[in-house]
Order: structure tokens, then C-alpha cells, then sequence
């Protein structure tokens, strides 16, 4: 029963090891090669000699194309390409240096030099190559056409990764995973010392994706700051729903700044910056969502019938956002520290699966259960919960309109136009961050099962969320009134109408038909949601 687990390890470790022995030989392909492999020179040896533009050097002695050779800098003799005479192998980091959180850094623990393994398993290298069998070159390797890199160990699921003896990298099964000068090992601090290795996706066309996600949310964020300017200067506008999207939108910019900032330097980042900025990220989306989660839940409040809080219109409004603050704001505090919790503990970070992992990998988390339980998850609970009240307030509206038809009175139609208006205006919201997050949620979770360029479009409409609020909340006619009449009144650029600029606030003949109507349809709405729910509904 004790002798299975170590006999185990050790076939495994001599099937790979036999099957090293057994890959094709590459040598002869990588010399004969047109150009130089890494484009990295060295002198050539003493001795050398050209012969119809073959240089010989090296004993045993070495051919070198014209392209694999050039004249020094000075003038005085050649270089020739270091990967024809041996192999090359990247090392991540500078010598002495190893990966400490995702920056080389020099450790102070005691810990094995470097060597280019041959085998690497969840225990470690099993073997490594002698020293003078590769030629060693520093620092991160450059990935053809730009393509991203992955970190690959032998510890999270990914299985045993081999080296063979030409430079390439192979799993388990002898299936290459990259060629030479597209990978670079490196001993992990957090991996206690184990060697692991960055990996330049194939997917060449990631990068150029990515650098239309970075584009797209700096577009956005003009018109975010835009939007946020137009309900904050204008006072009519600044009402409870006005301060909720306010607060969405602020939610909303920080976290494209921070993706942006992440984006654009997650090469050279350093760990603790890296960390916070993830913490940022995860903080500022969930909040966005919490605060859309208010606004729909406000407008299903005022379409449920439910009596208002007590006291004036003004006071109510007040304890509502204070209400609606202490629930978006505390969630998304209780969350994110719970997640600080767990990053900082020392038994989450001995079990992966709940470890956030924070600075481990990347900027963001290392887990997929770690997404979902941080990030996804409540991003899911709140998208249906919001799409459930949204059914409820139609049907609810529904049955008002039919109920309205019984009476002809136009202030009240008046009123129910618009409380359309504004579940139109909510509805448009959340099927701009519901519908493109709940797709994200979906590619999340089964998106190798779809084709990935459905995925490019929910990513990128993610990317543009601002310009959809901008043009939902902004591009509208009273709106523009509104702008109008704030900083060029001269101009009346829009005409007033008296349906469309009364005034709830302070008219009292609207009071008093409103009071008339409250009589005439009290067996209808009750009179708590006339009259505290319709007195800001012409405010957005």
C-alpha cells in the first residue's frame, strides 16, 4: 500500500526520460536554417574560414550560412549565431535572479542554482542537463507576432512538461507545447524553488484583440467623464436616480482605468502594484453592478405598490440613497475584504482552489473556482436578479396601462408614459452591461464549446459601455434641453413644451391636479406611489 505512490513517479519519470532519447533529432534542421534562431551572436572561434561565403569555425567544425554570420561592429573578424553552434534555452531572469511574486528579484533563501531541467514534475526536476549542453540566454523571450504569454507549472493540473535536447518544450505525451526561443524557464519563489515556464501563446492574434479592448475602453472613458459631468452640473437631473448613475458611471471609469493600466503594463508591474490593482478591478466592476442592481430594484419598488418611506418628498429621496449606498457600497466592501482575507490566510494559500492568488500568475486571479466565487458568482446572482425584476415591473406596467384605459384622464396617462420612459431607459441599461455580462459569464464558463469570435463581440460591447450610457442617458431631447438652458439660455436651442418642462417641484397647479387625480384613481395605485413615486419620474 506505501509502495505505489513512489514506484509511481519514478515510471512515469523513466517512460519520459526513454522517450527523450527517442525524439527526432533536430540538430540538422535548426543548422541548416536560413536565418539565426533568437537572433543572438557571439565572436567566432579562432581559426575560422570563409569559403564561398560559408564560414567554417568550431571544432568540431561548424557551417554557417551567410545569415547565420555577420562582420563585428569594429570591423575586426565575425560574429556567428550562438544557436548553430548549441542549442539555446531562455532564462526568464538575469542570472542570480528568480521569479518573486511576477518580478526577478534576487532571494536571500537558500535555494539550487539554476539548471535547464530535463524533466519537471509536480515534486520538481527530476534531472538536469549538464551545464555547458545549452547556450543560456537572459531575459523574457519575444513571442512571434506579439502573442501573449502563459505561465505553465507542473503543480496547477497542467501535467509534466519536458525539455528536450534541442530546445524544445514537449508535455508529458511528447506533444510539443513550443519551439525554441518561444519559452523561457525560471525558478519560482511561490513554487518553493520548483523551475516553471512562460509560454508564448499560439494564438498569435491575441495581442492585436487585446490592443482593440484597450481601445475601446479608453474610448469609453471620455464619454463616462461626459456623462457624469451632465448629471452632476445639472441640478434637475441630480435626483435618486441621477446620484445612482452617477455612482455606477464613477464605478464604471475606474475600472477601465485600472484594465487599461493593467493592460498596459503587466510586463513590468510590479507585484504589489499588481496586486492592488487587482483588488481595484474586482472592487470597482463589482460596484458597478450593485449600483445597477439598485437602479433596477428602485424602479421595480415604484411599480410594486409599496408605501414609501414616510416624510417629504426631498427627506425620502435622501434616506432612499443612503439606503441604496450603505447596500452597493457595503456589499462590495464585504466581498472584497473577504477576498483580502483569503489572500492574506495562510491555509487559502496552501489550497489553490480558494487561494484568489492575487500576483501569482497575472494581475488578476489563479483559479477558475477563485473567479467564480470572488467574481462571476455574485456578477450572476446580481444579473438575475435583476432580470426577474424587470419581468416583474412589465407585467406590472402592463396591467396599469390596461387599468388607465378605464379612465381618460391625460395627467395620469401623462404619468404612466412616464414611468415607460423610464423602465425603457433601465431596460436599455441593463441589456447593455446585463445582456454583454451575462455572455461573459456564459464564455466563462462554456466558452470552448462556442466559436470564439461570438466572444469578441460581447467583449468588445463590454469595452464600448460607455458610449452606450452616453448615448442612452445623454443623447436625448430633454436632455439636451436641459444643457440648453443651463449654459446658453439665449440660444433655446430646443423648445419648451408645457408637458415636457413641468416642473413637479414647484407647480402647484400640477399639485393640484395631481391631488384631483389621486381622487379619481385612488381604487387603482395607491395614493403613496402617486404621490411619492411620480414627482422626479420627468427627470430622466
Amino acid at each position: 500500500m506505501m509502495g505505489s505512490p513512489v514506484r509511481q513517479p519514478m515510471t512515469t519519470s523513466s517512460t519520459i526520460l526513454i522517450l527523450l532519447l527517442l525524439l527526432p533529432v533536430m540538430a540538422s534542421s535548426t543548422s541548416t536554417t536560413e536565418t539565426c534562431p533568437m537572433n543572438v551572436y557571439e565572436p567566432a572561434p579562432e581559426g575560422f574560414r570563409l569559403k564561398d561565403d560559408i564560414l567554417l569555425a568550431g571544432n568540431p567544425e561548424q557551417r554557417y550560412l551567410p545569415s547565420q554570420y555577420r562582420r563585428r561592429i569594429d570591423g575586426h573578424g565575425y560574429e556567428v549565431c550562438s544557436c548553430i553552434q548549441k542549442p539555446c534555452v531562455i532564462k526568464c531572469c538575469k542570472p542570480n535572479k528568480l521569479f518573486i511574486g511576477n518580478k526577478c528579484s534576487i532571494s536571500n533563501e537558500t535555494h539550487e542554482e539554476f539548471a535547464v531541467p530535463k524533466l519537471v514534475t509536480e515534486n520538481g526536476t527530476v534531472e538536469t542537463y549538464e551545464r555547458d549542453k545549452f547556450h543560456i540566454i537572459y531575459g523574457l523571450q519575444k513571442c512571434i507576432d506579439n502573442a501573449s504569454k502563459y505561465l505553465l507549472t507542473a503543480s496547477n493540473n497542467d501535467g509534466n512538461f519536458v525539455v528536450s535536447e534541442n530546445g524544445w518544450l514537449f508535455n508529458e505525451l511528447g506533444l510539443d507545447i513550443a519551439e525554441p526561443g518561444q519559452f523561457c524557464l525560471e525558478q519560482f519563489y511561490d513554487l518553493e524553488f520548483h523551475i516553471a515556464t512562460m509560454v508564448c501563446s499560439r494564438e498569435n492574434s491575441n495581442n492585436d484583440i487585446n490592443m482593440y479592448y484597450i481601445v475601446s475602453m479608453a474610448l469609453s472613458l471620455p464619454f463616462l467623464l461626459m456623462t457624469f459631468l451632465v448629471y452632476a452640473l445639472i441640478k434637475r437631473l441630480r435626483n435618486l436616480h441621477g446620484k445612482s448613475l452617477m455612482c455606477h458611471i464613477t464605478s464604471l471609469f475606474v475600472a477601465y482605468s485600472s484594465l487599461i493600466l493593467v493592460q498596459l503594463t503587466i510586463e513590468t508591474a510590479d507585484n504589489y502594484f499588481c496586486v492592488l490593482l487587482a483588488f481595484i478591478i474586482q472592487f470597482s466592476f463589482l460596484s458597478s453592478f450593485f449600483w445597477l442592481n439598485v437602479m433596477c430594484f428602485d424602479l421595480w419598488w415604484t411599480f410594486s405598490e409599496h408605501r414609501p418611506l414616510q416624510g417629504h418628498f426631498k427627506q425620502h429621496e435622501s434616506k432612499k440613497f443612503i439606503i441604496y449606498s450603505i447596500y452597493a457600497w457595503g456589499c462590495t466592501s464585504f466581498i472584497s475584504i473577504f477576498t483580502y482575507y483569503m489572500h492574506q490566510a495562510s491555509f487559502s494559500q496552501s489550497n489553490n482552489k480558494l487561494y484568489p492568488g492575487f500576483g501569482k500568475e497575472s494581475c488578476w486571479f489563479s483559479s477558475t473556482l477563485a473567479t467564480v466565487i470572488y467574481f462571476y458568482g455574485p456578477i450572476a446572482i446580481i444579473l438575475i436578479s435583476n432580470l426577474l425584476m424587470f419581468l416583474h415591473a412589465a407585467v406590472m406596467i402592463y396591467k396599469k396601462i390596461k387599468d388607465t384605459k378605464i379612465f381618460n384622464q391625460s395627467d395620469y396617462n401623462k404619468n404612466i408614459d412616464h414611468e415607460k420612459q423610464r423602465f425603457v431607459l433601465y431596460l436599455n441599461l441593463f441589456l447593455v452591461m446585463g445582456v454583454n455580462w451575462l455572455a461573459e459569464v456564459i464564455s466563462f464558463a462554456f466558452g470552448e464549446k462556442f466559436e470564439a469570435y461570438i466572444w469578441y463581440i460581447t467583449d468588445l460591447g463590454n469595452a464600448l459601455q460607455g458610449v452606450l450610457i452616453f448615448l442612452i442617458f445623454v443623447c436625448k431631447k430633454r436632455v439636451f434641453r436641459l444643457i440648453s438652458q443651463q449654459f446658453c439660455p439665449r440660444l433655446e436651442l430646443f423648445k419648451t413644451t408645457t408637458v415636457s418642462t413641468r416642473n413637479f417641484y414647484n407647480s402647484s397647479i400640477v399639485s393640484k391636479s395631481q391631488f384631483d387625480l389621486e381622487l379619481n384613481v385612488k381604487n387603482i395605485i395607491p395614493s403613496e406611489a402617486i404621490s411619492g413615486n411620480n414627482q422626479n419620474l420627468t427627470n430622466l
